[in-house]
């Protein structure tokens, strides 16, 4: 037996590995959100200064309505 952690998944039959996997996949799945998180945060960081600011006011509108 290997003493490597990466060989442990050829030791894994196929319902330990889909058990492992619906145990794991939370950590995935917020993985993923903050991935698309950060995609959202850099696209609004690169908007034109224009855009931006129509933004801007339309959320102080909203906020103030």
């Amino acid at each position: 037996m290997s003493t490597d952690p990466m060989d442990d998944d050829n030791d894994l039959t196929d319902s330990e590995v889909d058990a492992e996997f619906e145990r794991t996949s939370h950590i995935g799945h917020a993985i993923n959100v903050l991935a698309q998180a950060e995609d959202a945060v850099a696209a609004v960081d690169e908007l034109p200064p224009n855009v931006k600011a129509r933004l801007d006011q339309i959320l102080r509108d909203v906020l103030d309505g």
